[in-house]
């Protein structure tokens, strides 16, 4: 599962689940969030990990790797402004 499609499902804001991942403090800690569900930002290992363990194993390292392609490629292919 997508993580966006998980916080929206589980109705958190972009916030809260920064604050769940423990990055809520900082300039702007929703678009850092933001950013990791488009794929537009690498997550560091142990940020993975903690999006598994917050969503119960929903949202799988697979999940957060494929969406990360995804962004790439569509970068690649100059579809991303």
């Amino acid at each position: 599962m997508k993580l966006r499609d998980w916080r929206i499902r589980e109705d958190k804001t972009l916030k809260e689940v920064a604050e769940l991942l423990g990055i809520g403090q900082g300039a702007n800690p929703s678009r850092r969030v933001q950013r990791m569900e488009t794929g537009e930002a690498p997550i560091d290992a142990i940020l993975s990990d903690k999006i598994v363990v917050i969503s119960g194993g929903e949202v799988t390292l697979q999940d957060l790797n494929d969406t990360r392609r995804e962004y790439l490629s569509a970068a690649a292919a100059g579809e991303v402004a």
